[in-house]
């Protein structure tokens, strides 16, 4: 697409368009009249009235006829081009005023923008000694740069965006007018502009499409250029989905993924940008759960979600692929966000779907012409909602209606699909490891309410509906006491979710609250978790196999605490209760790590040392900002937080070293020992010269950590074994 010159988009008047469009609604109204005067003065004389007989009448009324027709005509053809170039005024200025507003913002940047667009870091404008420090800080220089080529691919965009608002209403233009139409007549089925009008094009050339016909080049452009243009507007979206119909849209989607991956295809780039925007159409069309067409466009898919829509072609009818598998297929490739109360549907109806048949989609051969097919809907579909919370937990909420057993039925009852690749010589190839990445992605989300990967956990405060999420998927997964048993997907995600509820989890631990009661507990219109400490801690368990997991949980958990052994009042004459009990429960959350720690290293027999080395170095390694637990830098518990750590990851390591045995090592007590160097740290920097307040701390945390940890080892099915 050979784009129009900055300059000229910049300098481009757009009011020029309005004049246009007032002339040729005026041209319509001017039509308007002669087809009038036709009707009530010419027609009434030559057709018969009594006024003008004969066949020269006859001849005269024809011809006045057939002019009558061409004005009728001529009005629609101007009104469709006054609607056309309106469209494109409005989509022009937006254009402009995006490009106008992104020179601004470089300018302000010190940036300085070429005639052509281009954009260079402006030294000019900088002072001397600024250009001086610039001129010696290459590091400067490489960040300054950076940004002239981000603002450079910023204008570049709504170049592209006026470029293609100005290609789009030419071909419409051109259309209207019957270009190169050998009758040189007026056009009487001119369409005019705007997203319905946007709609109607779109679906006839992407029907073509779905009935594996060819578009040329020109017409391909045209359509990526609709759905680009039009793709989030609600109006568009339904006239193009509902022309198609829902059967009709899983077959389009179906064959632009096969021509994405045909070897020998050409314009692939143009067809999975066109793949991009059919599912940022979808949506946009289905933003709104309470119009007729979302109705009717999901009762559509939950009939062409569950047929075969490869039956068309050869082989097929052996090796179905379902509608749902192809919707969430496109669905994957969208970058506009779906509706959360679309993926709750979506998700629904693809449980219902598969409740109804459970083998439907249980075990789906590899399929070469779709490589990326995803062969398990309810899988795909979570993996959606992890990019969108908010949906998440509406999904996995087990309040939310219908979704009372939803986590115990994925997390403990489904039998996940697998796929299996055929081979010439000898028996089918099956992949023996099933997949839960997307229900690890949405788990994450709906408990934490933030989109896994973001690094944006900083521990809440989470809602009640969050809090049921996490508290139901512990309940879930430890629901027959096999918390320990978790699918590897789900440790690490499992994992950053737990963190981010730390402070629960350790009251949890702590026996602050939490016995085992069940449910949540809301506090000031927080959620938080109210489940046992046993449970909890086969779970922690579960996920600790994953060194990187257990670093963060641990980490997160010497934040704490760092906090609480910082908060400890440091007055010699404040009451012991203030230090005793508080410090017990901070010990006995250790003494629950010490022990899940220690599990692992019994278990892992052969490769306790590779767990221990890899846990010791990235708890290390994650010191200070692990969580948003950990204190601001300047506070007296920010000083503690990594006290004794590199100690902590040397203990670990013996503790592999001698696995797990007390008579061999007292290695197992890791986090008591760094403990103790928090509480001398607190001590040191509350002036307890004497050392009697922090004996009293670190004595306390002792006692609170044996009990702990045999608790924890209880429940761990290690009766108390140290």
């Amino acid at each position: 697409m050979s784009l129009l010159g900055f300059e000229d988009v910049m300098k481009a008047d757009p009011s020029a368009m309005a004049k246009a469009v007032a002339d040729w609604t005026e041209m319509a109204r001017k039509y308007q009249g002669v087809q009038q005067r036709l009707d009530t003065e010419v027609l009434p004389v030559t057709g018969g009235q009594n006024l003008w007989f004969g066949s020269t009448a006859s001849a005269a009324n024809l011809h006045i006829t057939v002019t009558r027709q061409q004005s009728v005509d001529a009005q629609t053809e101007a009104k469709a081009v006054a609607s056309i170039i309106k469209d494109a005024q409005g989509d022009f200025e937006s254009a402009q005023k995006k490009l106008k507003q992104t020179v601004a913002d470089a300018q302000a940047d010190g940036m300085k923008v070429t005639g052509t667009g281009n954009v260079l870091f402006d030294v000019g404008a900088l002072s001397k000694e600024e250009r001086d420090y610039y001129h010696h800080d290459p590091d400067y220089q490489q960040s300054r740069h950076e940004a002239a080529g981000q603002w450079s691919r910023k204008i570049t965009i709504f170049l592209e965006e006026a470029t293609a608002a100005d290609q789009r209403a030419a071909l419409q233009l051109r259309r209207a007018a019957k270009v190169g139409d050998p009758l040189d007549q007026f056009n009487g089925q001119a369409v005019g502009g705007g997203d319905e009008a946007d709609g109607r094009r779109a679906a006839e050339l992407a029907a073509r499409l779905k009935d594996g016909k060819t578009l040329s080049p020109e017409e391909l452009a045209e359509l990526n250029n609709l759905m680009k243009a039009d793709s989030g507007s609600p109006v568009y979206g339904q006239t193009l989905l509902t022309a198609l119909g829902p059967e009709g849209t899983l077959l389009l989607a179906d064959e632009l993924e096969l021509r994405l991956n045909d070897r020998d295809g050409k314009l692939k780039g143009e067809y999975g940008e066109l793949q991009t925007n059919l599912a940022n159409t979808v949506a946009g069309a289905t933003r709104d759960p309470n119009t007729k067409f979302y109705q009717d466009f999901r009762k559509g898919l939950q009939e062409a979600g569950v047929k075969n829509i490869n039956a068309r072609h050869f082989g097929g009818r052996t090796e179905p692929i379902y509608g749902y598998q192809t919707f969430a297929t496109l669905l994957q490739h969208g970058s506009a966000g779906y509706g959360k109360e679309f993926l709750n549907d979506l998700g629904t109806d693809v449980l219902a779907a598969e409740r109804a048949d459970k083998n439907r989609w249980s075990a789906h051969q590899f399929n070469g012409p779709r490589p990326d097919l995803v062969h398990d809907p309810v899988d795909g579909v979570l993996k959606l909602m992890g990019q969108n919370p908010d949906a998440a937990t509406m999904f996995l909420d087990p309040k939310s209606p219908g979704a009372e057993d939803r986590l115990k039925y994925l997390l403990r009852d489904r039998e996940w699909p697998t796929t299996y690749t055929n081979t010439l010589y000898s028996a089918p190839i099956t992949d023996r490891t099933t997949h839960q990445d997307g229900l690890a992605a949405a788990l994450e989300a709906a408990a934490t309410g933030d989109v896994p990967g973001e690094g944006s956990h900083n521990g809440g405060p989470h809602t009640p509906a969050q809090a049921r999420v996490m508290q139901g998927a512990i309940d879930a997964l430890d629901g027959d006491g096999k918390g320990s048993e978790i699918h590897d997907d789900l440790k690490m995600p499992l994992a950053n979710a737990l963190s981010d509820y730390v402070d629960d989890t350790h009251n949890i631990l702590s026996d602050h609250v939490g016995s085992g009661g069940g449910g949540i507990r809301e506090e000031n219109g927080a959620g938080h978790l109210n489940g046992g400490a046993d449970s909890l801690t086969r779970v922690l368990r579960g996920v600790s196999d994953e060194p990187e997991a257990y670093a963060l949980l641990y980490s997160a958990e010497r934040a704490k605490t760092a906090e609480l052994i910082g908060g400890l009042p440091a007055d010699p004459q404040a009451d012991r209760s203030a230090v005793d009990l508080p410090a017990q429960r901070i010990g006995t959350a250790l003494g629950a790590y010490d022990a899940i720690r220690t599990d692992v290293i019994l278990d892992n027999k052969d490769d306790r040392m590779e767990w221990a080395d890899k846990t010791g170095s990235l708890a290390s390694a994650a010191a200070g900002p692990v969580t948003g637990f950990i204190p601001e830098v300047g506070d007296v518990a920010g000083s503690l937080v990594d006290l004794g750590i590199e100690k902590w990851a040397d203990d670990v390591k013996k503790d592999a070293q001698d696995a797990g045995n007390k008579e061999a090592s007292d290695a197992h007590f890791a986090a008591l020992n760094q403990s103790k160097e928090m509480a001398r740290g607190w001590g040191e920097a509350n002036g307890d010269t004497g050392g009697r307040r922090t004996d009293l701390v670190y004595s306390n945390i002792a006692l609170g950590h044996t009990s702990g940890h045999a608790n924890a080892m209880s429940a761990l099915g290690r009766n108390g074994q140290q």
